[in-house]
């Protein structure tokens, strides 16, 4: 006897897989760059964390070229970089900023695209 809805199904799974593989490119995509975003601000903390205890316990000459030093270590082009004396309250604030470009190859330009990142720390002057 033959069943009722017994139809050929070879096609089907192709038709799936090409329906959800963009979907499922758009996610690995997504956490890739993700990743990327939080170990490029990882670096901008820890740049500015070197560059603010330099500044604490020497210039600001040598702390922004300790800053540049750590970027270019991890190929990171900041667009700003400021170190701020803070007088009055004996405080020193080092601020970095730089443009996150994302690369997934224009799959998530029109979500992402380029944004900015900034790391900042801000250190007690010492003696």
């Amino acid at each position: 006897m033959r069943k009722l809805f017994s139809k050929d199904k070879d096609g089907q799974s192709i038709i799936e897989f090409a329906v959800l593989l963009p979907i499922m490119l758009m996610v690995l995509f997504g956490i890739t760059e993700f990743g990327r975003a939080i170990m490029v601000k990882n670096v901008l903390h820890t740049a500015a964390r070197e560059g603010a205890r330099l500044a604490v316990v020497s210039d600001s000459t040598s702390a922004h070229g300790r800053v540049l030093e750590v970027l270019n270590a991890a190929n990171v082009t900041p667009t700003e970089v400021s170190i701020l004396y803070m007088v009055p309250a004996r405080k020193v604030e080092v601020t970095i900023k730089t443009d996150f470009d994302v690369l997934s190859g224009g799959i998530l330009d029109p979500f992402m695209g380029t944004f900015e990142l900034k790391g900042k720390t801000v250190m007690r002057l010492e003696g």
